[in-house]
């Protein structure tokens, strides 16, 4: 199973190849030793990418993604037991492969650069303008599909080596501990009736051997996730994920303008879209990756017993409005609230945490500057955002200051064509990747993307 995952991963995401590291080290670790949170990180991935595919009705989806962060200062221990901050690079691969196969009728357009372009979309529903938006008593399709994704977590760092007389050189060592999350699903699509998702979460973590070497086949942490998303009537979402002993997130979204439509005949296309989402997802498990404990610090430590372990969840309710003006401008803008389900102890003070009720907030603007070749599935963006996260493990990872929350933004620039696409980005606190790793906290990070789709 492992010599599947990592073949996905270098089909899928060409991803790095971690080798020899001088020692193993410990580092002190939020988001990336959490499974349960990078488990939501790759399902949401993956959703992002299939919202993609159905817009567009692909047969075919390629999609890889590279991120890298510079200066990832961690808290390692050497050799001689001496705790130092190694200056490191974070280095993420995501990638996933799609393959959709139409078992009764097929997506609609006289060929695939009409498909794809969506000037077949654009007339169908004109003509079902007159019989209830989206057409929802008219059936087109059975698409069956397969997706296999995945996503890497890899650190780095450079060291200068003095040759004497024949100079010095830099070189680069892949050391600590590699993750990787995978996702194997099958998708079933009976449009625009519903559509359903299944499969199965990997997460991978492999240890440094005692000589420094990484063995790929010896997991040190293999954990097996199953989740399933489903969308009723083009509206309605429902998301869960289970472990082998118990459902980990349970997440119910609703698209109103899409809900609405079924009542009103026609709404009109400036009209913003909002999604409602509320969502469970059992977070905070007394791990020592925490920044917090659940209830107390009495008589808890990192070394405890799994049976002394208390858990709590977070309970979530985001909006999320969405513009298009003219296809020139696209704006969405975010807000997300929290609570937790029991009381939380901050473990730098151990004192009672107060949750900020609002987790998340951001809004982002692009402008393409094709306009008027949107409808034929042509776009050239730039594209900025500005945001605010608050999280309980920010003060363990920010450079400066002590607050739980932090401002941030990134800036962009894609070119999409109806058969692929690429993105370069650049990112700083920006707080949908604070989500993914909140490690990343006060650190740049470089990103680029590409994508195929027929």
């Amino acid at each position: 199973m492992n010599r599947v995952i990592i073949l996905i991963a270098y089909i899928a995401a060409i991803a790095c190849i971690p080798f020899s590291a001088a020692y193993p080290v410990a580092y002190e670790a939020s988001t990336l030793h959490n499974s349960v949170s990078r488990s939501e990180t790759v399902t949401n991935l993956f959703f992002e990418r299939w919202d993609k595919i159905q817009e567009k009705e692909s047969y075919l989806d390629w999609y890889g993604k590279i991120n890298w962060v510079n200066d990832f200062k961690i808290s390692t221990v050497d050799a001689a037991g001496v705790k130092r901050t190694i200056p490191m690079e974070l280095v993420r691969t995501y990638g996933s492969i799609t393959i959709n196969y139409p078992v009764i009728g097929g997506y609609e357009g006289a060929d695939w650069n009409e498909r794809l372009s969506g000037k077949r979309k654009k007339e169908t529903a004109e003509e079902e303008a007159g019989t209830g938006a989206f057409g929802l008593w008219r059936p087109k399709n059975l698409i069956a599909g397969f997706t296999a994704s995945g996503f890497h977590y890899g650190l780095t760092r450079s060291e200068k080596i003095n040759r004497g007389a024949a100079g010095s050189e830099t070189v680069t060592d892949y050391k600590y501990t590699q993750f990787f999350d995978d996702i194997f699903a099958l998708s079933l699509l009976y449009l625009p009736y519903f559509y359903v998702h299944g499969g199965v979460i990997v997460n991978n973590q492999i240890e440094p051997n005692s000589d420094g070497t990484m063995s790929y086949t010896d997991s040190s942490n293999l954990k097996f996730r199953y989740f399933m998303a489903s969308n009723l009537l083009s509206f309605f979402n429902l998301n869960t994920t289970t472990s082998q002993s118990e459902l980990e997130s349970f997440e119910l979204g609703i698209e109103v303008n899409k809900a609405a439509a079924l009542f009103i005949h026609r709404i009109h296309p400036a009209v913003p879209q909002l999604t409602i989402t509320a969502k469970k997802l059992n977070l905070f498990n007394d791990e020592p990756y925490d920044a917090i404990w659940v209830e107390s610090a009495a008589g808890k430590s990192d070394t405890m017993p799994d049976t002394a372990k208390e858990r709590a969840a977070l309970y979530t309710l985001s909006f999320l409005v969405r513009e298009n003006l003219l296809n020139y401008v696209f704006i969405d803008l975010c807000a997300e609230l929290q609570k937790p389900s029991k009381t939380l102890v901050d473990k730098r003070t151990s004192r009672e945490l107060h949750f900020a009720a609002l987790r998340e907030t951001y809004v982002s603007i692009s402008y393409n500057f094709l306009g008027n070749r949107a409808n034929d599935g042509y776009l050239l963006c730039l594209s900025g955002g500005i945001s605010r996260f608050w999280d309980p493990a920010i003060p363990v990872h920010r450079k400066k200051g002590t607050g739980y929350y932090l401002h941030g933004g990134f800036g962009s620039l894609s070119l999409s064509a109806p058969f692929g696409g690429i993105e370069a980005k650049g990112i700083y606190n920006y707080a949908p990747e604070l989500r993914k790793l909140v490690e990343t906290a006060d650190k740049f990070a470089v990103e680029g993307s590409v994508y195929i789709s027929l």
